[in-house]
């Protein structure tokens, strides 16, 4: 049988490049030795695929059109694009993609009564970019999951969580020996291009990292998207595709690193998920 071999959750904002310099530097190289950390122990783990659990910035769908879940189902992905790449200053990027696993998992999904939609072709900004950028090595096939977390009526955590439940399942019904890692993107607070725009809740951050770090996956699965959306802005509600990827692999979290950083805009956090 396959297995979840590593997991990894972590902020995505995209000033953590765009916008290198910071009043505190020690809170950049705090965050980014984390990933440093996370990057290491994800190469020691030799992942065969690596499932991103990230949502879309609407750079592929947009509000006529926004599904619940979406597996991208191509061989490869610009990640970042050119444009992404300027506006991000890092290198572009062409991702390899894990079609077949992909493919197979969209036609499990679907016989196991997961409504998802499917793309052959998918362009990612910060979502996906910065957390193959510090955490995955070149070259390693990836398959993304994307989660609606901007358009409402969003999928409630439970079902994202369930989501993820599914991918440890199907993982562990591959041939033996495959080895899977699975990335949760986004969060944790942040406030973007609404009333408290650049606003993060430290507090609020804090109790969803001590709730991880504990394992209480039950209080995370409660969370509504009215609860969310007070407590951590429209930014925060990117906390599904940490729930689906806790659902993937169901562990005590080991935080590494939360950093509130004003010129980020966001209270950035990374979290290392081991088997």
């Amino acid at each position: 049988m396959g297995a979840i071999v590593a997991g990894c959750l972590t902020s995505h904002a995209p000033n953590i490049t765009a916008r290198p310099v910071i009043d505190d530097p020690a809170q950049r190289r705090r965050f980014l030795d984390a990933l440093e950390v996370m990057r290491r122990r994800l190469a020691e783990a030799r992942p065969d695929v690596v499932v991103v659990f990230a949502n879309d910035h609407l750079q592929n769908f947009f509000y006529d059109a926004m599904p619940a879940f979406c597996v991208g189902v191509a061989d490869r992905y610009a990640a970042p694009s050119a444009g992404g790449a300027e506006f991000l200053r890092i290198p572009a990027r062409q991702a390899a993609g894990a079609r077949a696993w992909s493919e197979a998992l969209l036609h499990a999904a679907l016989e196991a009564g997961f409504d998802v939609a499917y793309s052959q072709e998918l362009e990612f900004w910060d979502d996906v970019s910065l957390p193959l950028h510090f955490l995955v090595p070149d070259g390693v096939p990836i398959a993304p999951v994307l989660v609606n977390c901007v358009a409402p009526p969003l999928p409630v955590p439970r079902r994202c969580h369930a989501l993820g439940a599914f991918v440890r399942s199907f993982a562990e019904g591959r041939p033996a020996g495959e080895r899977v890692a699975v990335i949760g993107s986004g969060g944790i607070s942040h406030w973007i291009g609404m009333p408290g725009h650049g606003r993060i809740n430290p507090a609020f951050d804090r109790l969803v990292l001590d709730w991880i770090a504990e394992g209480r996956l039950d209080l995370l699965v409660e969370l509504t998207a009215e609860r969310i959306e007070r407590d951590a802005g429209n930014g925060g509600q990117e906390l599904r595709n940490w729930i689906a990827a806790l659902g993937a692999l169901p562990v005590k979290g080991e935080v590494l690193a939360y950093e509130a950083v004003r010129e980020w805009l966001t209270g950035c956090g990374a979290v290392w998920l081991a088997p």
